[in-house]
């Protein structure tokens, strides 16, 4: 150690063959280094940029029920789930919420576009799509008015031609297998950059999405008139599979009516519309302010009945539940314990198995960054040989006497990787510096703009991962290192007597 110490000071100072060549050596790890921890920022950042994109559209996880609607369209399934919101409190979660998908056509007077409908809840995780927000703002289904509005992409939004307030007409496959249209307020315009999901997807509220698939029944009354005292009552019943039964608050009657009551009182008259495996849904008819003194049937003043419903039962149920991750590399460990969770009914889809040809292209880039890394390495080695083999030239007659005085081929041969390691650090600390520095300002400024249209991003996306980084220069100096070890090799054939003769 001391006299590799020595060297390396003289090293430095030497002006002969050594001293330019090691300072080659030295500069050439450097820009290796740099350019290796450019291409796996470059890379990490761009695999990590567009699985936001694509999270953003789907979550990492999707709990569904099992069977097959139409097209995209999940069966339904309840909300009342053991797992749902509570899940959320995990650490590795860091939202879930409802959805519903839907194909539909959207038509304006200059175009048509087939797209898909993406159905959320007041519980949607809006962060992506504010990050991406254009034009407009996001629309705020916590007010009843604005649930018949939505989130359009500018992609659709330029080739439709439409802008915010603008009115549009979508057209659905409703389940009778009919046509229906539903009319909506663009409220915002987003952009990802991802044109293969920017093309397709438009938000809006999942009950849009209920009311067109059926899921769940709805009860009314009608009020039919009345005569002789005897109140006039019809039903209806919607949803479905259409095949429900009437049952009213009187066991006697049945189906829709319109059937008579005799109203002595202050009374309720309800109808439960009901069907196999959906939660039923009841309509009221509500009588107040009657004299109780009469024995008479007696119609009722119109300000003192009232008509009022459940709601329907179509707040029960969702498509399907989606769950944010707070990691995407906990995605495989998470959907395991989530699977093992479920009832027997439900499956759990991750981002991977449903766009399986994005990941699968973006885990071909890895192929990318080790041809860079092993060519950077190759050519670390290749440098590094020449100077080592350069300073045990320089230093013949210092190896000769060494072994002259009783030092082993070991000793010496350590002398000179001490050498070599020292040079190899220098190298790769100038490297990071460089690398780093870099890397730090693609990211604050993103002076080198790429083409959306062909990159996804406007610009290098940059992300160092520092486990990875410090993965990278242990590997990087335990190569190099070992490699030096055949160049010390010609130190065997160096014999005391003709290096000292030489000399």
């Amino acid at each position: 150690m001391f006299i590799a110490k020595r060297l390396i000071k003289r090293e430095s100072k030497q002006k002969g063959l050594s001293g330019p060549i090691v300072r080659i050596a030295t500069i050439g790890i450097a820009l290796g280094m740099a350019v290796m921890i450019s291409s796996l920022a470059i890379v990490v950042g761009f695999q990590d940029e567009i699985r936001k994109k694509v999270i953003g559209f789907g979550s990492h996880i999707q709990v569904t029920n099992f069977g097959t609607g139409q097209g995209l369209s999940q069966p339904k399934l309840l909300i009342d789930q053991p797992f749902y919101p509570s899940i959320d409190t995990l650490d590795e979660i860091e939202s879930i919420h409802q959805f519903a998908l839907k194909e539909g056509v959207i038509e304006t007077k200059d175009n048509i576009q087939g797209v898909i409908l993406k159905g959320v809840a007041t519980d949607y995780n809006w962060s992506f799509f504010k990050d991406n927000l254009v034009r407009g703002e996001i629309p705020d289904y916590s007010i009843e008015e604005s649930k018949n509005q939505l989130l359009i992409s500018s992609y659709l939004s330029g080739r439709l031609k439409v802008n915010i307030s603008d009115k549009v007409a979508i057209y659905f496959q409703n389940a009778k297998g009919s046509m229906s249209q539903r009319n909506f307020i663009v409220a915002g315009i987003y952009s990802t950059g991802l044109q293969e999901l920017d093309e397709q997807f438009i938000l809006v509220h999942i009950d849009q999405i209920k009311r067109i698939n059926q899921w769940g029944l709805f009860a009314n009354l009608r009020y039919e008139g009345c005569e002789d005292g005897k109140v006039s009552l019809r039903a209806y019943g919607n949803g479905g599979n259409g095949r429900f039964r009437l049952k009213w608050s009187v066991d006697s009657l049945r189906g829709k009516g319109p059937h008579d009551f005799c109203i002595e009182k202050d009374t309720t008259i309800y109808v439960v519309v009901s069907e196999k495996n959906t939660i039923s849904d009841t309509a009221f008819f509500n009588v107040s302010e009657v004299d109780d003194n009469s024995s008479n049937c007696r119609c009722p003043e119109e300000q003192h009945y009232t008509i009022t419903t459940s709601g329907g039962s179509q707040r029960y149920y969702t498509g399907g539940f989606e769950i944010l991750l707070s990691e995407y590399d906990q995605l495989g460990r998470m959907e395991e314990i989530i699977y093992h969770h479920l009832n027997y009914n439900l499956r759990t889809t991750t981002i991977r198995q449903k766009s399986p040809e994005i990941f699968n292209w973006l885990e071909m880039l890895d192929l990318n960054t080790l041809v860079i890394i092993s060519l950077m390495i190759i050519i670390s080695v290749i440098n590094m040989t020449s100077a080592l083999l350069i300073l045990i030239m320089e230093r013949t007659s210092m190896i000769g006497i060494l072994k002259a005085i009783g030092a082993s081929a070991g000793q010496v041969q350590k002398v000179f990787l001490y050498q070599a390691a020292y040079i190899i650090f220098l190298g790769m600390a100038i490297g990071n510096s460089i690398g780093i520095l870099f890397c730090s300002a693609q990211k604050k400024f993103g002076f080198i703009k790429l083409d959306p249209e062909n990159y996804y991003v406007s610009e290098v996306p940059i992300l160092i991962k520092y486990d990875y980084l410090l993965y990278l220069n242990l590997g990087v100096f335990f190569i190099c290192l070992l490699m030096m070890i055949l160049p010390t090799g010609a130190i065997n054939s160096i014999r005391p007597s003709q290096a000292i003769r030489f000399n």
